[in-house]
């Protein structure tokens, strides 16, 4: 059994790291949602992110496998100029999973601060790296490679605001707004390079389209960081509404998208969902408004459906064969 799953295992990319963010930031959006719906809502968010636990331990460990025996495939996701933000997603889902334990949870101890730290400073890493990475392109040493500019990028900004989640309450304050300015800070200068690529080489190639959704990720995940930093509510409702205009805008190419055969890459849609629908539950709280608070609700039914039509076609491509197996590479050409 153990020669039959070393072929699949060679596929793992830090991309399946999604399922930890989608379920563990639903999660957080569930508990956002117990004040207005009540316990059942507590129950969901709690079964969401047990499962995102789970699921975090499990793909680490599996990672640590395809390490020891895969070494040369990871290094190639590690290193391909399209994928390699994506590996940010290890630290993210270990952030998200950090804030469901503090906030869900109580987890408000010397591990769990422990743990919250591998995260904080694992994302600050991989950002340093990414955006070294695209200043010296490796294949060149002559700067940026432009056609490896994709909505990927964003991972390394939203890693950094997904911080004040759970490192405000374990005490670290002064750390988490600096890192989540630091996410703040990349979040504008990578749309530009984005809207400079569309123009210099077209639209993305219709196989990478979900990854359009990433861009809802900061202002939305930001938002979230600004409740816990403790920003003013109007600061939090402006960046709500960054991420609705991406939101509105993301689904532009909905239909396109799902044209495509299933990948592990529709999951870009789960966390920028799931964050903007916590952010929203956030504000219709606080400004107990009631058309908020009704678009709150649809909100994080939407972000609900989505991620459980993932979960469900994710289980039937592992049934099936059609994850974690080759998949065509997509290619960007100048148009």
């Amino acid at each position: 059994m153990a020669r039959a799953a070393q072929p699949r295992l060679k596929f793992l990319a830090p991309g399946w790291f999604a399922l930890v963010m989608g379920w563990g930031g639903l999660g957080l959006a569930w508990h956002q949602a117990v004040p207005l719906l009540g316990d059942p809502a507590h129950g969901i968010a709690l079964t969401l992110g047990w499962l995102a636990i789970a699921a975090l331990g499990a793909l680490l460990l599996l990672t640590g496998l395809r390490l020891q025996r895969h070494t040369p495939d990871l290094m190639a996701d590690v290193r391909h100029p399209v994928r390699h933000p994506l590996l940010a997603m290890i630290p993210m889902a270990m952030l998200v999973v950090a804030g469901f334990a503090v906030q869900v949870l109580g987890a408000n101890n010397a591990w769990m601060a422990g743990f919250w730290m591998i995260g904080a400073l694992g994302q600050l890493t991989v950002t340093v790296w990414v955006f070294h990475r695209f200043r010296l392109n490796p294949a060149t040493d002559k700067g940026p490679g432009w056609p490896g500019v994709t909505p990927a990028l964003f991972l390394a900004a939203a890693g950094n605001v997904i911080v004040p989640f759970a490192g405000v309450a374990l005490g670290f304050p002064t750390w988490s707004v600096a890192q989540w300015a630091l996410g703040a800070f990349f979040f504008p200068l990578v749309q530009l390079l984005f809207m400079v690529r569309i123009a210099a080489y077209g639209m993305l190639p219709r196989r990478l389209l979900p990854m359009l959704f990433i861009a809802i990720a900061p202002p939305a995940a930001g938002g979230l960081g600004l409740a816990q930093i403790g920003a003013p509510v109007e600061v939090i409702e402006g960046a709500w509404g960054v991420a609705l205009f991406f939101v509105v805008l993301s689904f532009l190419s909905f239909k396109a998208m799902m044209q495509e055969a299933f990948t592990i890459g529709h999951w870009a849609l789960s966390f920028p969902l799931a964050a903007f629908a916590g952010l929203s539950m956030h504000l219709a709280l606080v400004t107990q408004n009631g058309a908020m608070q009704t678009f709150a609700i649809l909100a994080l039914a939407l972000a609900s459906v989505i991620i459980g039509w993932l979960s469900v076609a994710t289980a039937r491509g592992l049934r099936d064969g059609t994850l974690l197996a080759p998949e065509p590479v997509a290619l960007i050409h100048s148009a």
